[in-house]
């Protein structure tokens, strides 16, 4: 069935993601020095409020680059969705691969292409302005 097809995506795409996701964030934490932490320490911060105030802010152009990547993968979904579902699934790659080749129609394929890079280039710059680091605030 259609639920059982996405779950099996669903599931897929998030242990294909998982691993780069966690690389890219465990290099971030990396990143941040640790006495930073021993500072909030001997201040009196809880755990909460370092992770508020220490962790998150300094990991925010790994989050960018982490969740600017995955975007981007969710877009390649097709290959996924054409291993364990063939076409009882419909995504957008896998429609424009559809007008190109089944309905041989490749002004149409094209057309959605173009789409599919409008969108993607959309979410790029929404999670660059909502992710932005200012100059200042770069380690």
């Amino acid at each position: 069935s259609k639920l059982t097809i996405f779950i099996a995506v669903a599931l897929a795409e998030i242990w294909r993601a998982t691993a780069i996701m966690m690389v890219i964030l465990v290099a971030g934490m990396g990143l941040i020095p640790r006495e930073y932490y021993e500072a909030a320490e001997v201040f009196g911060a809880s755990p909460w409020k370092r992770f508020i105030k220490i962790t998150l802010p300094l990991l925010r152009p790994s989050l960018q680059t982490a969740i600017i990547l995955r975007v981007i993968l969710a877009f390649e979904v097709f290959a996924v969705v054409a291993a364990l579902g063939g076409t009882n699934l419909p995504v957008l790659m896998g429609e424009t691969y559809n007008w190109q080749f089944t309905l041989q129609d490749r002004n149409v394929a094209a057309a959605m292409a173009l789409f599919i890079l409008a969108i993607s280039i959309g979410f790029t710059l929404f999670f660059l302005r909502v992710l932005r680091v200012p100059k200042e605030a770069r380690i």
